[in-house]
């Protein structure tokens, strides 16, 4: 691969992973800030209904005070002091009323619920009596709301509400007054938790304030967020400067409840997973670098091979003779860079793989969350180019699985046709798009070889042909030879020039794709049909004509049919784009245990929209803490296989199941290249999802596995 196609690779990696973080990002601001505006309208909803019920039990006195006034004959002095009693005992049961009194018409004190009789004051200068008094004639004014004393109301421990009693024409014939503890509105604000920098309080319609938690912290009265005439019941909090602000008019009352918070304070949780946001995509192009740096060396030194190799074929005898010791130096040095790329290919694979996983997800959230057809395209834009991404990944990773030589082997024998009719089933319709004829020979053969291994050889071969054949057909077809079949691919393609046949099994080698086209794939294809052909000991071979067309064939082992004949095993196909429905796991409860915030946050959001009950965890322990707590078990557990405090995934999926006494269906998500750990999991009854799995996949599985099941989450 030439180094400016790296280049352009990792450029290309740098960009697609520094706009999906800025996209995570981005929503996950918009998310915190709405988060935040409907928290704080259901707190000033919940002040509302607590002021309204303290005021509605204060104004409950006023109106049975003003009846017994009404009906008082003051020629009894009797009927006074009972009418005291009755005020002193009811305003003892409500903890919001400091004392309740009434003034005649000149403002002075008529009774008073803490003494009978009450001392002669003149109580006519109080902002209370001025509002009944300055009203000859005409309807009452109704509900006054002002301070005790003069000065502020708060200062003074209680504020006033009010009711004037009339005659028939109008004329006052008295006052009644009720003193409201502002420190019980403030007690209860400062035991309910609304945070640290959260600031509360109640303020008349004329913005004078009356009560505050936490005490003497002059919260002023709101501007932009003022509850205005035309303002709906349940208005939105506002961003006011550096504040979020909810403020609700007493429905009745001319009082005004107001909850703020700092908007810095109420951000913070956003920065953090910012922070980790940037840190994880960081540690991606960290690690993109480190493989950039050692296939720009590789290549380097490939160069260099072949420099040597020219100078030698024309020196002397001598000098031929030393140019191959140094070309075998060199040659042992290129092995090296390939052998170091493969073992930092399979050792950065589930650090790769992990923060993938979390984009995947977060990117399908986002996705069905987009408000506008803009964002829709932009997001559609992005999962075009992540999922090229994970392609390119997974093809790379793949490689080096097979050149570490850890991809497990299960030698079966079974029928060829079920897997050669299932193959043209799929590539049928790319087919017949083209206007090509897509044709299988029957064949009634049984070979011996590994399904799940042996699918993606004819698949990808099958692939190019109908990719690579303008008009005409392609045959797929089955000869004997031997104890052997021979599978062939015929087609009616451009054909291959002899020179690039022997070239075309190498990795990243393209045949008519100079301009690096990657719709049309990295060039992994034939080099990964080759290594599995190799692990499997199918010899593979070409012939080709240029102009006329192409066949590619695998020999394999021929098997006899059993004396009853079993079903055929076929590898399903392996697909980014599962089933979907919007709620396919309603119903059921999923356990997730994932020790990355961040990974198991995108798992926990991706279950919920579809419907499950979600318990998550950061290990197995407090897994099993939450499962005893609740009584109830879960329909099936997702979990990672790298956790902390030495206890693996299977390992803790299989303490659980012991624990709770039921075979759960489990499911490891993970990003290690073991064939040990997938013979494991196989054993232990568990399935095996490599990271980064497609979300729907995800899901498609979670609902095979607990189908039927009839827990509710």
């Amino acid at each position: 691969m030439q180094r400016a196609h790296l280049v352009a690779a990792f450029l290309t990696f740098a960009a697609l992973c520094v706009g999906v973080s800025a996209l995570s990002v981005s929503r996950d601001r918009h998310a915190t800030l709405e988060q935040a505006r409907r928290e704080f309208t259901a707190t000033a909803h919940l002040l509302d209904e607590h002021a309204s019920r303290a005021i509605e039990s204060g104004d409950a006195q006023l109106r049975m005070l003003l009846d017994a006034l009404e009906r008082w004959d003051r020629r009894d002095p009797a009927e006074g002091q009972r009418i005291q009693a009755a005020m002193r005992a009811r305003a003892e049961r409500l903890p919001q009323i400091a004392g309740v009194w009434a003034l005649d018409a000149r403002g002075r004190l008529l009774l008073d619920s803490a003494e009978h009789p009450p001392p002669p004051r003149d109580l006519s200068e109080r902002d209370y009596a001025q509002a009944h008094l300055g009203v000859m004639q005409g309807p009452p004014p109704g509900l006054h709301v002002g301070s005790h004393l003069p000065g502020p109301g708060v200062s003074q421990g209680r504020f006033t509400i009010s009711r004037a009693l009339r005659d028939e024409e109008g004329a006052l014939l008295a006052i009644v007054v009720a003193g409201i503890q502002n420190t019980y509105f403030s007690q209860m604000y400062g035991e309910a938790g609304w945070g640290e920098g959260a600031r509360l309080a109640l303020f008349t319609s004329g913005r004078e304030k009356l009560a505050e938690w936490p005490p003497h912290s002059a919260v002023a009265p709101p501007s932009a967020a003022w509850p205005q005439p035309w303002d709906p019941p349940d208005g939105p909090a506002i961003v006011e400067g550096a504040q979020i602000t909810a403020a609700r008019m007493l429905t009745g009352f001319p009082i005004v409840v107001v909850a703020s918070r700092p908007l810095a304070e109420v951000m913070a949780p956003w920065r953090e997973r910012a922070l980790w946001t940037t840190a994880i995509s960081g540690g991606i192009l960290t690690g993109a670098s480190v493989l950039f740096v050692f296939a720009l060396a590789g290549a380097r030194r490939e160069e260099a091979v072949r420099a040597e190799l020219l100078r030698a074929n024309q020196s002397l005898d001598e000098r031929v003779r030393q140019r191959t010791v140094d070309l075998e130096k060199a040659l042992r040095s290129a092995e090296m860079a390939s052998l170091a790329k493969m073992k930092v290919l399979a050792t950065v694979s589930h650090d790769l793989r992990q923060p993938l996983q979390g984009l995947a997800a977060f990117h399908e959230l986002l996705l069905k969350e987009a408000p506008n057809p803009t964002l829709q395209q932009l997001g559609a834009m992005a999962s075009a180019s992540l999922q090229a991404g994970q392609r390119l990944l997974d093809d790379l990773l793949t490689l080096s699985r097979l050149e570490a030589g850890v991809v497990p082997v299960e030698i079966g024998t079974f029928p060829l046709a079920p897997l050669l009719d299932q193959l043209v089933a799929e590539l049928r319709a790319e087919a017949e798009g083209k206007g090509l004829r897509l044709t299988v020979i029957p064949t009634a053969a049984w070979v011996r070889s590994d399904p799940a291994r042996l699918q993606p050889i004819l698949r990808n071969l099958l692939s190019n042909a109908v990719k690579y054949t303008a008009r005409g057909g392609v045959v797929v077809g089955a000869r004997p030879r031997g104890d052997s079949l021979r599978v062939e691919i015929w087609d009616s393609g451009q054909g291959i020039a002899s020179a690039e046949l022997g070239t075309i099994w190498e990795e990243f080698y393209q045949i008519g794709n100079p301009a690096r086209d990657g719709s049309r794939g990295a060039g992994l294809g034939l080099s990964i049909v080759e290594h599995t052909a190799r692990l499997l000991g199918h010899p593979l071979d070409v012939r080709s004509r240029v102009g006329r067309g192409s066949v590619f064939a695998v020999t394999l082992p021929r098997a006899r049919p059993p004396a009853v004949p079993a079903p055929a095993v076929v590898a399903p196909a392996a697909s980014t784009t599962e089933r979907a429905s919007p709620r396919r796991l309603s119903g059921r409860r999923v356990l997730v245990v994932e020790d990355d915030p961040l990974q198991r946050s995108s798992l926990t959001l991706l279950l919920e929209q579809a419907g499950a009950g979600v318990m998550a965890a950061d290990s197995f322990d407090s897994a099993l803490a939450a499962a005893q707590a609740t009584l109830q078990a879960p329909s099936a557990i997702l979990s990672d296989y790298r956790l902390p405090g030495g206890t693996d995934g299977l390992s803790g999926i299989q303490t659980l199941r012991g624990v709770l006494g039921r075979d759960v269906p489990a499911i490891l998500l993970t990003g290690e290249l073991s064939a040990d750990l997938v013979r494991a999991a196989k054993d232990a009854g568990c399935l095996v999802l490599t990271k980064p799995a497609a979300p729907n996949r995800i899901l498609s599985t979670l609902a095979d596995l607990t189908a039927g099941a009839d827990a509710t989450a």
